[in-house]
């Protein structure tokens, strides 16, 4: 009721100006003229029930009282009694076709009540009074929203939600889904008892999610909290908490990391993302780099924008708008990268849609920057409001939280699969469990997923220290490198080559760890030679100085470098090339500094396989450089 109130304060100097401009809108009945003035002091107090009681005694006494039908009208279109408010405006406008505000009014209701070609043809009616410009924009908007929503019933796209049931939802609100790569993990934000904002978790086992639990303090504190997102892995949260102490502003990002079980004290992110404005629903790129989030801070385009922030030398640079293209003068929130990291999912109010908020998804150009936004259509979008969405990493597994004719209680969160044209390119992901090769013993170890095209490390974590477990997300068209390492343990070298595919299934790894000890032995995945030569390929640099550090970190550490080979050809002529191979090897290490007294090399050509050399698969595993600890 008070967005009813600020609206009505805001039309009686219209209702005036109204009755100065156009042929009388007034009354020239004395007693209708004071059951209005009583009416706008009950209306004043907030009792509307005797305010509208005073205004039908009023047009009972004059029937042409237009202000009286008017705020009627107005009190009815902001308590949704759509259709009521409708035959107010209709009979203004048959007592004066010429009051323009009548028009307007009825263009709401007919695109609350989806009657967009009704209301299309009353803000055209209102825009032909020049006098009225103060309200054209939004008129347009009305006008504009009309045109979308008739066309898009029109065009549904698919669209079944499934409710994610009791184990997940509940008689209260669930909203903001927050969820891993690898759709184990779901985090939401469910409001408890109708006040507090907190955070609950479920896991998937079989398929189906687990009964949701509170997470906790130092997540959950008294106050509220809200708004998720997980890092791709799960070991990062990154959220809204409001009020707190110390804090930049009304509401503040906050981080926290799951050590082992157990989540670490949050964080306020703090200046530059932080300011004294509204910073709220963060969103984490898949590699843990940029975080997208929304605020009312200055300089952007509306009333709150969408903006990101990139962690670079070990802290966050100051926030960027994401531009007009994606910003308007409305509010734009709840941003979502996928995990692409070339199409954005957000809400906004200020571009052309369904009424309310709708849900968007723009693509980056060549050039980096962000398309002209599409609306998700219709019936993802609706009549109400659509605020939130997440999207797995196969780019069609979507997550929302709807009111849904089989919730709960008011929001659910909802899966459905997302229509083909709107999903983001599919990715796919590794994920792991480190351990002590003898021992079995779980390890927290340095994950690196490198770009073997230009060395770069995309992701860098650590796997959980109590269960071993990790995850970095793959992107299609691409070669990585794996390398996972921890002191004390030989590191461990897996390749990844996309290069000529979109994506990939889901791959699970056992990583063991040798400890170092002579004669462990570690293969060298990332080493590449073209066939029948030694010459290290390119590709091979980022490998090789992954070995010059280990080297570096254990300077008592010596090696021997093996090369070898598969059965297939002249034995002699395997021998030398796996020797040469080997020495190439041997000779990039000492060109960078290590000590030749540190290095062997030996060919091996065929005669220590790893596999059956009767398949494509055994033999291309069986052509290998290999490091083994010396005494």
């Amino acid at each position: 009721m008070k967005k009813l109130s600020i609206f009505l304060f805001l039309l009686l100097p219209a209702l005036s100006i109204i009755a100065q401009e156009l042929p009388f809108s007034g009354t020239k009945n004395k007693k209708a003229e004071y059951y209005f003035g009583e009416a706008l002091k009950t209306f004043q107090l907030q009792d509307y029930l005797k305010a509208n009681s005073w205004l039908d005694k009023a047009v009972a006494l004059d029937p042409s009282f237009i202000d009286a039908y008017m705020m009627q009208a107005e009190i009815k279109k902001d308590n949704e009694k759509y259709e009521d408010a409708i035959a107010l405006y209709t009979k203004i406008v048959g007592i004066n076709p010429e009051f323009p505000m009548s028009y307007f009014g009825r263009s709401k209701c007919y695109f609350a009540t989806k009657k967009y070609d009704e209301a299309f043809k009353d803000t055209e009616k209102f825009m032909g009074f020049p006098d009225y410009y103060q309200k054209a924009d939004q008129a347009k908007v009305i006008q504009t929203n009309s045109d979308f929503s008739r066309k898009a019933i029109l065009s549904p796209f698919p669209f079944k939600p499934v409710n994610l049931g009791n184990m997940v939802n509940s008689m209260d609100n669930e909203y903001f889904p927050g969820i891993t790569a690898d759709e184990q993990v779901l985090i939401f934000t469910r409001l408890v008892n109708g006040r507090d904002e907190e955070f609950y978790r479920s896991t998937k086992v079989d398929g189906k999610y687990t009964f949701a639990e509170n997470m906790g303090y130092p997540i959950n504190t008294e106050r509220n909290e809200g708004t998720v997102s997980l890092s791709a892995d799960g070991q990062y949260i990154f959220y809204t908490a409001c009020n707190r102490p110390g804090a930049n502003g009304s509401c503040d990002l906050f981080l926290s990391k799951l050590d082992g079980n157990t989540w670490s004290e949050p964080i306020n992110l703090g200046p530059p993302v932080n300011s004294a404005s509204w910073e709220s629903q963060p969103c984490l790129s898949f590699d843990g780099r940029t975080l997208y989030f929304s605020s009312n801070r200055p300089g952007g385009y509306g009333q709150s924008d969408i903006w990101y922030t990139t962690f670079k030398g070990g802290r966050w640079t100051p926030p960027i708008n994401a531009g007009p293209e994606i910003n308007s003068v409305g509010d734009e929130q709840s941003p979502y990268i996928a995990k692409d990291d070339q199409t954005l999912y957000f809400n906004s109010d200020g571009h052309p849609g369904m009424g309310g908020v709708d849900l968007f998804f723009t693509r980056r150009a060549a050039d980096g920057r962000w398309q002209k936004p599409t609306n998700l259509g219709y019936p993802i979008n609706s009549d109400k409001d659509e605020t939130c969405l997440v999207i797995a990493s196969n780019g069609k597994d979507a997550f929302l939280a709807k009111e849904g004719e089989d919730s709960k209680g008011g929001l659910d969160i909802y899966s459905f699969e997302l229509y083909e044209s709107a999903r983001p390119q599919k990715t796919g992901y590794a994920k792991g469990v480190v351990f002590d090769a003898v021992t079995k013993k779980k390890i927290s170890a340095k994950v690196e997923l490198i770009e073997l095209s230009s060395g770069r490390v995309v992701i860098e974590s650590y796997s959980n220290k109590v269960s071993g477990e990790f995850l970095v997300c793959l992107q299609g068209n691409k070669n990585y490198a794996l390398n996972v390492g921890a002191a004390g343990y030989l590191f461990y070298s897996e390749n990844f080559s996309l290069q000529n595919q979109d994506a990939t299934d889901p791959l699970v790894l056992s990583v063991p760890l040798q400890p170092i000890t002579p004669g462990a032995k570690v293969v060298l995945k990332n080493i590449f030679f073209d066939s029948d030569k030694f010459d290290l390929k390119p590709d091979s640099k980022a490998e090789l100085n992954k070995l010059v550090q280990f080297l570096a970190n254990n300077p008592k550490v010596k090696i021997e470098i093996g090369g070898h080979t598969d059965n297939t050809g002249d034995i002699n002529k395997n021998s030398l090339l796996s020797a040469n191979r080997s020495k190439a090897v041997k000779d990039y290490l000492v060109a960078t500094g290590v000590p030749i007294t540190r290095l062997s090399s030996k060919g091996y050509a065929d005669t220590q396989p790893i596999a059956d050399n009767k398949t494509i698969e055994g033999r291309a595993q069986n052509r290998r450089t290999e490091i083994k600890i010396m005494p």
